[in-house]
């Protein structure tokens, strides 16, 4: 039996400690003693919980159980499982992205789907999925949300996020409505500087705030606050991760919500770059947020928060508040309740030690396969599909970085459907002209172009385009030929590149990848 204190026990430091959530990774935890060791200092200090990044399930499993044991008062494991634990980790269940779904159109589905992610999340301790993304994919150009949102239209983005608070939380895991008041408007990754969403307030009353109160109204159990400025809120400058406007006045006191609010990553460079560690955990927490995501350094998150409660007894009762809601939800997601006083068995223990998530695993794939079916999109030419297997295809895979992988399976796969040696090249910007030449020489008589583009958002690379000379190499490879192009990634490519038939697939995740083959073949597949 553990004894949790109550509330009214806790020292500064305990009461701040629980506010503060950092960073953990299975595969540093299992091989830097020092990682692990300054993990496990952590919870002995009382640290509220960790974000989990990169490793295997079973390592992630073990490494959050034996820092759960450690553990005075259960911790929060968190992650982004938006489209499922590989957006982590290397192993469950793939699901299509966000704007899939919203294609898609079933909110059935979309309840189904953030079930099983947060089965799968559950089955390895993460107790908390930072998920669904509420913002509205308005600007095309948006280098950071894209194919994460559930499309451009507030109607859709608002009935699919519900569908997924409500899915991910039937099974008592937590969901994360973000990036609050809305990141979908903007031309700037937030990874590297601050952006600013230059709309009214009946602009973002109209659009942009819509799914959040939706998700609020029907009992949403944290927001994230997102790093961007939103001056016809407050015209301070102060992105609205740090703002009292923003977090105390509109999402606290206007739109009523009371649960928990966080901050997005604060180790992100639109706050590193501008702010100390120190002097962002000040701003968020004299803002009203409850809980520091990913502060640079945890140690001294803690200290600067437990220095701010000494000499405010504003911010010191604040805090209280928000310790209690960081209980209370820790409560409701435990397998066994949890109380702020007297012995009880704390709930986050793990109940088992088996890993069931291949179970899981091996029953959503048909779920996620027809999510992905009911997906895509054709647009142009609906002549050229299926394509016929007696046909030559020159095959080329365009990718913003070095991850062929996915462009590697998705030939492979074809090849396999269409029973045809479907000769493939890769291309990126740094391809020569040289090799540009041979590859154009190699496909001079094939019947059918077919051009599969892998740009999706991704934290960072501050573009989701395609650059001239990558339409220019489109342009000279279509030439005189019946071309299709598969977008797995950003869909709005179509707009700038001149294809025959494009194929829109919104997601680069397996099944995306598998129903596209099955369109362009015209295999028949049975996923009901």
């Amino acid at each position: 039996m553990k004894n949790i204190p109550n509330i009214e026990s806790f020292n500064y430091n305990q009461l701040a400690a629980q506010c503060i959530i950092g960073r953990l990774s299975s595969d540093d935890y299992f091989k830097d003693i020092g990682y692990q060791e300054n993990a496990k200092n952590l919870v002995k200090s009382g640290i509220g919980g960790f974000c989990v990044f990169k490793g295997t399930a079973a390592d992630t499993k073990k490494m959050l159980d034996e820092l759960q044991y450690l553990s005075e008062i259960p911790l929060f494991f968190c992650a982004d499982f938006e489209n499922g634990l590989p957006m982590r980790l290397l192993d469950g269940t793939a699901f299509p992205h966000a704007m899939a779904m919203g294609y898609a159109d079933d909110s059935e589905l979309t309840f189904q789907c953030a079930k099983a992610i947060a089965e799968e999340a559950k089955a390895i301790g993460i107790n908390w999925n930072l998920a669904p993304v509420c913002d509205v994919n308005s600007n095309p150009q948006n280098p950071i949300i894209n194919i994460r949102s559930f499309g451009e239209n507030s109607s859709i983005v608002e009935k699919h996020s519900l569908a997924y608070v409500q899915g991910t939380q039937s099974v008592n895991v937590l969901s994360c409505a973000k990036h609050f008041p809305g990141h979908g408007d903007t031309d700037i990754d937030s990874h590297l500087s601050l952006p600013v969403l230059n709309k009214s307030r009946e602009e973002l009353n109209a659009l942009e705030l819509k799914p959040f109160m939706n998700a609020i109204n029907n009992g949403a159990r944290s927001i994230m606050v997102g790093h961007l400025s939103v001056p016809s809120i407050d015209d301070s400058g102060l992105p609205a991760s740090l703002s009292k406007k923003i977090i105390t006045d509109l999402l606290r006191k206007e739109l009523g919500f009371d649960r928990l609010i966080l901050t997005d990553a604060l180790d992100m460079n639109s706050i590193t770059s501008n702010y100390s560690n120190a002097q962002a955990i000040e701003l968020l927490f004299k803002a009203g947020a409850d809980i520091a995501l990913l502060p640079p350094d945890c140690n001294e998150a803690i200290n600067t928060l437990e220095s701010l409660m000494k000499n405010d007894t504003i911010i010191l009762e604040q805090v209280k508040r928000s310790v209690e809601k960081i209980i209370g939800a820790k409560n409701w997601c435990s397998s066994e309740k949890l109380t702020t006083q007297g012995d009880v068995e704390t709930g986050l223990r793990p109940v088992s030690t088996k890993l069931n998530l291949s179970e899981l695993a091996e029953k959503h794939g048909n779920l996620a396969l027809k999510i992905a079916m009911k997906s895509i999109s054709v647009i142009g030419n609906n002549s050229l599909l299926p394509i016929q297997k007696k046909l030559s295809i020159g095959g080329f895979a365009f990718i913003p970085d070095d991850d062929i992988q996915p462009g590697a399976l998705f030939f492979k796969m074809l090849a396999q459907a269409l029973d045809n040696d479907c000769d493939f090249g890769f291309i990126n910007d740094e391809i020569s002209d040289g090799d540009l030449k041979s590859l154009k020489e190699g496909i001079k008589n094939a019947d059918i172009m077919l051009l599969a583009f892998f740009y999706r958002a991704k934290a960072y690379k501050g573009t989701v385009n395609i650059t001239d000379k990558i339409k220019n190499i489109v342009s000279e490879l279509s030439e005189g030929k019946k071309t299709i192009a598969v977008l797995f990634g950003n869909p709005y490519l179509k707009d700038v590149i001149m294809t025959d038939t494009y194929l829109l697939a919104y997601s680069d995740s397996l099944p995306s990848i598998a129903a596209s083959i099955v369109k362009l073949s015209g295999m028949q597949l049975n996923v009901d």
